[in-house]
């Protein structure tokens, strides 16, 4: 399927240079007579006409060849597929570039569209691709693991299209052996929202016969063929089509899809970091059926790209008091505004280079007129602005109660609005008198893999001090700096004190986590403490140590009860633990935020780091402060029945330069407690008790 801003020219019937004919069908904005079932193009189909219009969007879906009324192609390659799509664009006039999108089968065809015609492609969604398990760059035992997975009819059937291609009509056609139950339809296949969706396909068996009228030779048994036949290049190896993301390539996968493996999804996004990969928890491979999903599709891939975001802008721009007419008012605006501008912003220079001011960016992730996505980029270009990203806000959060008063705080103060969303607990409850007191800027950061800093597949203890110290560095904080950190971030603490001591100018940890195989803890306590966690996390730890490998598997299985911390089960909070939640209960609006690029590169890469093997042990710390110009604090509540307390006490007291706080008759959430954050601030930065 194809998207454009450009007219399309209205051809049903499109004859290529080997005399082939493609049958497509042009969904301009009005959407009538457009029959999608027979072309099965999910997007088309439920896409809102909302969208439609107001991207000012054509939508073309085209029938592979073989299916519908698009003639076969007994020669049809890998790369004939995207060669194709590029003649049928040019026939209906779709300009230089458009946006591609493809399901499944057709999901798989794209990666031949980034590989053959790059140059014509201005941005892609791949939606739960078909994968090819003999791709070169798949590790044996991932590829052969997943295979495996597979119904064995499923198995056979791909191996036969591999192997012996010329047998692929006749294995799916004999009796005496099941053939491919995606081609049969079963439920054997099929996940708990799959099951579900499949009422939205109540019309499809009447153009089933349409849809495969030349028969499933040239049509499906052609797809298996091709798709898992032997490739001339490896997806695995392809490069960023937009090295100056003037477009961007997305790939969504449902990870309880059971007909296209995720595991091998996950591979292929963490060797490709300019792909933006969406995991959809829950989902199945029917998931861009769900309501409201083709509309979130089409607004990150479009609002991707620079040309069309700036045409939703220039047609939703908002009246201001015209009393000398439009023409000097707004249409000078848009001529301006829109214009060729003498420089770019995203060239321009920290006007404030020893952090004698600030400039403040302010954009709501619900923006319909301006769209949040190049807001984003702009920021990540200039590390130097003070983004804040509010969620749930539209374009006139301005008028909002109290934010004016925020706005103006921030820009004076230097305080952070964007606490909530990076659950930075400091940040959030520190009070701006604090703030303004100490002449504080307070800086937190998604860790990688969470919110929208990109994964590190090889993510170490080392890597994530030095991630810091660069991210100091393109912000001008200076030669030194404070870190604080809590729970899992307050574990990453340690490795900033062995790695880049010479950056720190002070240190808070709050109730850091503690790797149970820590060399230097005696046996028996670090035993001890061990099993007084719960059995199910005692499972969690020990694969995270032992086979970091199935660490993903085992937090999503069904079979056993997984990570109680994950889960942020009950039982694991203390008397006050379970007061402060309320505190916190605005966060779970911000949960899906914080984990959208999926809980493997979060919180299963924390678990696999943070309890592997580490290249040192905190207790063989030295001082970073042998003349007292700075102090190194650690806080932790006796009452705390996540981090065992026991080993704390003992950590202290094998690092007698720490000043350690033990907090009586508190649990781990301690730092939301009221008044805490300012003691634990004026603690680390000026050494008040």
């Amino acid at each position: 399927m194809m998207v454009s801003s450009s007219s399309p020219s209205s051809i049903n019937q499109n004859l290529l240079v080997d005399w082939r004919s493609l049958h497509d069908n042009l969904i301009p904005i009005n959407l009538t007579n457009f029959h999608p079932l027979k072309h099965d193009a999910v997007i088309a189909k439920t896409l809102s006409p909302e969208i439609v219009e107001e991207l000012g969007i054509y939508v073309v879906s085209f029938d592979r060849p073989g299916y519908g009324e698009s003639d076969p192609n007994p020669k049809r390659t890998v790369k004939s597929m995207a060669l194709d799509i590029e003649e049928l664009a040019d026939q209906l006039g779709l300009g230089s570039k458009f946006y591609v999108i493809g399901f499944s089968m057709g999901g798989q065809v794209l990666w031949s569209c980034l590989k053959y015609i790059p140059h014509r492609v201005a941005g892609a969604g791949l939606l739960a691709p078909v994968v090819n398990y003999w791709w070169p760059g798949f590790p044996g035992n991932l590829s052969g693991e997943v295979y495996n997975q597979q119904l064995w009819q499923d198995q056979w059937a791909v191996r036969v299209a591999h192997y012996t291609p010329w047998l692929t009509y006749w294995w799916n056609t004999q009796k005496w052996f099941p053939s491919s139950s995606v081609a049969a339809h079963s439920t054997d296949i099929l996940s708990p929202q799959d099951k579900e969706l499949m009422a939205k396909f109540s019309g499809r068996e009447k153009y089933m016969a349409q849809v495969r009228q030349q028969g499933e030779f040239e049509s499906l048994h052609r797809d298996m063929i091709v798709g898992f036949g032997a490739w001339e290049f490896s997806p695995l190896d392809l490069e960023n089509p937009f090295p100056n993301n003037e477009g961007s390539v997305h790939l969504w996968h449902g990870d309880e899809d059971w007909i296209v493996p995720v595991m091998l999804q996950r591979y292929i996004a963490q060797q490709l970091p300019w792909i933006h990969y969406h995991e959809l928890p829950g989902a199945g491979h029917l998931f861009p059926h769900a309501d409201g999903m083709s509309d979130t599709i089409i607004k990150a891939i479009l609002t991707g790209g620079s040309s069309l975001a700036r045409i939703i802008i220039f047609i939703n721009c908002c009246a201001q008091v015209r009393q000398q007419g439009e023409f000097e008012s707004l249409h000078r605006d848009m001529i301006v505004g829109f214009g060729a501008w003498e420089f770019s912003p995203l060239d321009l220079e920290n006007p404030f280079p020893n952090n004698e001011g600030s400039v403040h960016l302010w954009h709501g992730d619900e923006d319909w007129i301006v769209p949040v996505m190049l807001q984003r980029y702009i920021a990540q270009q200039l590390p130097w602005i003070h983004y804040h990203e509010l969620p749930g806000a539209g374009h006139l959060f301005p008028h909002a109660d109290g934010m004016s008063d925020t706005i103006i705080k921030a820009i004076l103060t230097g305080g952070s609005s964007l606490a909530r969303m990076h659950d930075a607990v400091v940040a959030k409850r520190l009070s701006p008198e604090i703030v303004e007191d100490l002449r504080i800027y307070t800086v937190s950061f998604d860790r990688p893999g969470y919110g929208e800093s990109d994964p590190n597949p090889k993510r170490t203890v080392k890597s994530m001090a030095l991630d810091i110290e660069e991210l100091a560095d393109q912000l001008g904080l200076g030669s030194k700096f404070y870190v604080t950190g809590f729970s899992m971030g307050g574990q990453v603490l340690w490795s900033c004190l062995k790695y880049i001591p010479h950056r720190l100018a002070g240190a808070g940890l709050l109730a850091p986590a503690i790797n149970y195989w820590w060399p230097g803890f005696p046996d028996n306590l670090s035993s001890e403490a061990y099993y007084q966690q719960l059995p199910q996390d005692q499972w969690a730890f020990r694969v995270a140590h032992y086979t970091p490998w199935l660490t993903h598997w085992w937090n999503t299985q069904k079979w056993f009860p997984a990570s109680s911390i994950a889960s942020l089960n009950l039982h694991i909070l203390s008397s006050q633990d379970k007061e402060l939640m309320a505190k916190r209960s605005e966060r779970k609006k911000y949960v899906a935020q914080v984990r959208q690029q999926g809980e493997f590169e979060s919180l299963h890469r924390d678990l696999n780091v943070g309890f592997g093997d580490w290249e040192f042990s905190p207790m063989d710390l030295e001082n970073p402060f042998p003349n007292n110009e700075g102090s190194v604090h650690l806080w932790h509540g006796d009452e705390d029945l996540i981090v065992p307390v026991t080993l704390q006490r003992y950590i202290a007291q094998q690092l007698p330069w720490i000043h350690y706080h033990e907090l009586p008759g508190t649990g781990h959430l301690f730092p939301h407690a009221d008044g805490m954050c300012d003691s634990i601030i004026k603690a680390v930065l000026i050494g008040e008790k």
